[in-house]
């Protein structure tokens, strides 16, 4: 074999034949790249697999927390979570079902799914209510502030433990565990230990809020001041009417029965001759009882603006009217006259009445006040028996102000004795089976008085909350609350519609001709100058 053969076959091995051997290595060889390529794929799948199946288990407790930790929003710079912003909505649906649940129902309305009915063209009743929790949480966070600006502390401990308690009952009566009934109530976040923090800070900002509210009432000055500027709304008057009407004629003059388009025998309208003709028999029937309207006109008596016949309130509540004027109106609409005579303008002082009050359909009254009586029978021993019976959510069965007219005679009468005094009480069952025990707390002011306090409180509270709530700005960077949007739309909307009618205005005939003699006017300026 020549030296070139030999260095053209050194790269490889020498050629002979394969033994036995060397094919089963080679087997060997090729079958475990094939396992090994077969387990890479299986740990590329199983890896896969896993992954799908840990994202979804991981999703909940990821969703739990960003709900607890996460910002959902954030108000004034502080992040507010979903398991709060949840909260709030509901407390804001609450009140607005507790106020119109009945008005819903009237109108046709499922107050059981109103989140998705419509409160307005653009607003789902959801839309509202998270627009009534972002301002719930702007005046909390507000407040908040306030307090501990003015180093205000508040022992939450008692009105927290109460709270659950009442929530617990609650869930029991439903036949549900406590936390299934907070996440039925407040979102499916919710849960005793989430919502610590968010009915704590509620409690705290109430008790700060309502110390403010205590220092902030009107002066006796003020309410007199108030009600010299609107007398007419809280006056009343006493006056005697007699209503004239016209005798219309109800048949045709010759008796022919009156037919509709399809022969159907129907009420006879009168012309407009036969109905002067009756107004002018009823204005001379009116004059003649106005000389006698006082003596014989039937009486009214302590009625108030709103309250009185809508066509005589200005002539009753005229600041120039005086006992024994009379005035005779008519009323087209429906063809008759008023009489009237002018009794007197005044301001009822008759005193409002404080009382607890425990008010049950499901409890004999009579048996609750002997429970009392057999027991301390002290005022603390009946705030007792009204968490026990009372079936109206009022703190205490404290009711202030009420007003001596507004309930049945007998509970009037009882009410309004002079002689009551503090510590007295009464059981009343009402004929529709209601029942009402009475502890009298005291006298208050008159009707008059309280409706002017609590406007002008409310008036300076509402002032307050919107100084207070002024750099409260809402961020919404994740998109969530819908009533943005709509708003936004609609003020875009509304900029666009405003610039489309400037463009109109200015590209109008009488616009250009507005500009051309403006134009002529500065030349002329001009030409003088």
């Amino acid at each position: 074999m020549s030296r070139k053969n030999t260095q053209q076959e050194a790269p490889g091995q020498e050629s002979r034949p394969m033994t036995k051997y060397d094919r089963k290595m080679q087997a060997y060889r090729e079958q475990e790249k094939k396992e090994k390529a077969r387990k890479q794929q299986g740990n590329i799948i199983g890896i896969a697999i896993v992954a799908v199946v840990a994202a979804l288990v991981l999703s909940f407790p990821i969703r739990n927390y960003m709900a607890v930790n996460g910002t959902y929003i954030t108000v004034g710079g502080e992040k507010v979570t979903r398991v709060e912003f949840d909260y709030h909505c509901a407390m804001a649906r609450t009140s607005f079902l507790a106020q119109y649940s009945n008005y819903l129902s009237m109108m046709g309305m499922d107050a059981g799914n109103i989140d998705n009915q419509m409160y307005s063209t653009d607003l789902t009743f959801r839309d509202y209510f998270e627009k009534q929790a972002v301002q719930s949480i702007q005046h909390t966070k507000a407040i908040k502030a306030e307090a501990e600006a003015a180093g205000f502390t508040y022992d939450t401990d008692e009105e927290y433990e109460q709270t659950m308690e009442e929530l617990k009952s609650s869930a029991a009566e439903n036949s549900m565990s406590l936390n299934k009934f907070l996440r039925s109530m407040f979102g499916s976040y919710a849960t005793e230990s989430r919502l610590e923090k968010v009915i704590r800070e509620g409690i705290l900002t109430t008790a700060y809020y309502g110390q403010i509210e205590d220092a902030s009432g009107p002066s006796d000055a003020e309410i007199d001041s108030y009600y010299e500027e609107n007398s007419k709304s809280y006056d009343v008057v006493d006056y005697h009417m007699t209503i004239v009407e016209a005798n219309l004629p109800t048949a045709a003059p010759d008796g022919t029965p009156t037919l509709d388009a399809e022969g159907n025998e129907v009420a006879y309208q009168p012309t407009e001759e036969e109905t002067a003709a009756a107004m002018e028999e009823a204005r001379k029937t009116a004059e003649t009882a106005e000389n006698t309207i006082m003596a014989e006109g039937d009486p009214y008596e302590a009625q108030s603006y709103s309250a009185s016949q809508l066509l005589l309130s200005d002539w009753l509540f005229d600041e120039a009217r005086v006992k024994g004027d009379s005035t005779v109106v008519e009323d087209t609409t429906n063809h008759r006259y008023l009489v009237a005579g002018f009794g007197q303008r005044y301001r009822v002082e008759t005193p409002t009445v404080d009382a607890r009050v425990i008010a049950t359909m499901s409890a004999d009254a009579q048996s609750i006040l002997t429970q009392w009586q057999n027991g301390p029978a002290t005022e603390e021993s009946f705030i007792e028996l009204c968490d026990q019976y009372n079936e109206n959510a009022v703190e205490g069965a404290l009711y202030e102000g009420l007003d001596t007219s507004s309930m049945s005679e007998e509970i009037n009468a009882w009410l309004g004795d002079p002689a009551r005094k503090a510590g007295d009480t009464a059981a009343f069952t009402e004929e529709n089976g209601s029942n009402y025990v009475f502890y009298y707390v005291g006298v208050n002011d008159p009707v008059w008085k309280l409706s002017i306090r609590t406007l002008l409180l409310s008036r300076t509270m509402l002032e307050y909350l919107d100084r207070i709530s002024e750099n409260m700005t809402v961020q919404d960077p994740k998109g969530n609350l819908n009533y943005l949007k709509v708003e936004a739309a609609a003020s875009e909307a509304a900029q666009q519609e405003s610039a489309q009618e400037g463009d109109a205005a200015e590209s109008s005939p009488e616009a250009a001709s507005d500009s051309a003699t403006d134009t002529d006017g500065e030349d002329a300026a001009g030409d003088v100058g």
